[in-house]
């Protein structure tokens, strides 16, 4: 059986912070798949049912090991693409937070070192069903647990800002002049909270926006008019972007990149 599948929250409230759950599961002994996923702003917890983890540098390998302990990894937002091989059997669930949406549950603490047993408490009801209402129901329980809300105006402001694609102004005058506060103090946020700078969060966000254009919304429009569309100065901004991001030339990584399940799921498949 091969599985992969995107599914949103039931719970309201959780709705706020989490993007989509998925659910990835393959159980042929031999199996192997390699990815690659690319920057997003986005932060994942991903849970892995008789696996290990054995990690590179920008590179994660995961073995399928019978009886093991629950895995447990969590994904920053990060700025470098991010390669996955899978080998053996494969039973993941994963939630794709929101920006700042992982800061509404840790309240200052980690989560997995202080909440353990109950962690694996709720993994054997996730992992022993396929239905995805039923992993949607234990996942939005366990969250709601964990909820401590987190509140920063001035943080919350310059996402409000940044998410909208048609401000162009400059990091300094978004900070200055519609956030109040000084650049540097703004870096500072974003790199305690985010973990990516201010320009590095805009500039993957803003390619975000883009791939979402060209693969989900407007396929005819041709390279120069999604760059537009996505506000880059020029289409030499553009392919200059795409290089930092993903390593390669706008038509070279959109020819080989792939949609997987109904969300922002974009991978590149070398296997």
């Amino acid at each position: 059986m091969k599985l992969f599948r995107t599914f949103k929250p039931l719970n309201y409230t959780i709705q706020k912070y989490i993007s989509y759950y998925y659910l990835d599961i393959c159980d042929e002994e031999d199996y192997f798949n390699e990815y690659i996923c690319y920057p997003h702003v986005n932060t994942t917890i991903s849970f892995y049912k008789e696996s290990i983890i054995d990690k590179k540098e920008n590179h994660n390998v995961l073995t399928y090991k019978e009886n093991c302990p629950y895995l447990k990894i969590f994904t920053p937002t990060r700025e470098s693409i991010l390669k996955i091989t899978q080998i053996g059997k494969v039973h993941k669930v994963a939630v794709v937070f929101k920006p700042l949406g992982i800061n509404q549950f840790l309240a200052g603490k980690n989560i997995f070192d202080s909440l353990n047993p109950i962690i694996d408490d709720f993994l054997t009801k996730v992992f022993s069903t396929f239905d995805e209402n039923q992993i949607a129901n234990a996942l939005d329980n366990f969250l709601l647990s964990q909820l401590s809300i987190f509140h920063n105006e001035h943080l919350e402001k310059a996402l409000q800002i940044f998410h909208d694609i048609d401000n162009t102004n400059t990091i300094i005058k978004i900070a200055e002049q519609e956030v109040g506060i000084t650049r540097k103090h703004l870096n500072h946020l974003f790199i305690s909270y985010l973990n990516v700078t201010p320009q590095k969060y805009r500039m993957i966000l803003r390619f975000r926006h883009l791939m979402n254009a060209k693969l989900l919304i407007t396929n005819s429009k041709n390279l120069t008019q999604l760059a537009y569309y996505a506000r880059y100065a020029d289409q030499s901004h553009f392919i200059k972007a795409c290089k930092q991001l993903t390593g390669l030339k706008p038509k070279q990584f959109f020819s080989s990149l792939k949609e997987v399940g109904s969300e922002d799921i974009f991978w590149t498949f070398t296997r």
